[in-house]
């Protein structure tokens, strides 16, 4: 079987994907089904800021297509107030109110995102969160701290740590952003939020992780793209599954951009490596005339 990459947006629903992705008629509370159907995962960055009711979990299991994968955030007040520590009450609470997700293997990746000033000091507090729940539920990690990214023990520990416990570090490109001019608030307020580090690219578990944040010019990506594609390429080789989630400065014109990331990889890999196609208006054989 031909293997698939598990990709996403930051978002299953967005205002200005009204009639562009969205057909006119979807009613709003139809949207994750039927992003769902199009998309085979999505970056849930919510759940860092405030945690859902459990009834909404419930309602987001119930609509999304039964192979979907939810990818969430750990709440803030756990990653950045608590630094990983004392905080087993605070991860039960989020476990538990999971647990739909859990149930019908709808829960990919909880996404580890580290805080800027979370430094090599604090390795031995992300080892001893790793070894309490990596049995639990699967982890990823993003470190943004520059002790990580500078090629010497620090970051041997940190990947050698992952690699342990097969967890994914996760690969953040956010050259493209930064390049841009920045020529709207939304440009420049996710040149301000997305972190400038250096693109880190060994994988360390079995779920190789890329969140790229593109340019809102769709040609302007290519360069970039095509470097990442003997990445997935040799990823998928290796009998590993990647997720690739998409990001745009406003994300409004996201699904362009996500066909071009799927006609340049079908190109390189020689079949179609996602579940479904993208929505008619946004059908990869169309990109052509966009180059």
């Amino acid at each position: 079987m031909r293997q698939k990459i598990l990709i996403g947006c930051p978002q299953w629903s967005h205002t200005q994907w009204q009639h562009v992705f969205f057909p006119s008629s979807l009613a709003k509370t139809q949207a994750l089904s039927f992003y769902s159907q199009h998309y085979s995962s999505v970056e849930g960055n919510t759940t860092f800021y405030a945690l859902p009711k459990a009834e909404m979990v419930r309602n987001w299991s119930q609509q999304a297509a039964e192979h979907f994968k939810f990818c969430f955030k750990l709440p803030a007040q756990i990653t950045h107030q608590k630094l990983l520590q004392n905080c087993q009450a605070d991860m039960q609470q989020f476990i538990e109110l999971l647990s739909p997700l859990i149930e019908k293997r709808q829960l990919g990746k909880l996404l580890i995102q580290l805080p800027p000033y979370f430094s090599a000091r604090y390795l031995p507090q992300l080892a001893r969160f790793i070894e309490s729940y990596h049995q639990q539920v699967d982890l990823a990690v993003e470190a943004r701290h520059p002790n990580f990214f500078a090629k010497d023990e620090n970051e041997k520990q940190l990947n050698q740590l992952l690699m342990q416990y097969q967890i994914d570090r996760i690969m953040m490109d956010t050259r493209p952003v930064h390049a841009e001019r920045p020529s709207t608030e939304a440009i420049r307020d996710a040149q301000q939020k997305k972190p400038k580090v250096p693109v880190h690219l060994l994988s360390t578990g079995n779920n190789p992780i890329v969140r790229y944040v593109g340019q809102t010019d769709i040609q302007a990506n290519l360069p970039y793209i095509k470097i990442w594609l003997k990445y997935f390429k040799n990823w998928l080789e290796q009998d590993k599954q990647p997720y690739l989630f998409i990001h745009t400065a406003d994300n409004a014109g996201v699904h362009q951009l996500t066909a071009l990331w799927l006609e340049l990889l079908t190109a390189e890999l020689g079949y179609y490596p996602a579940d479904n196609p993208l929505p008619n208006s946004f059908d990869i054989g169309q990109q052509n005339a966009l180059f």
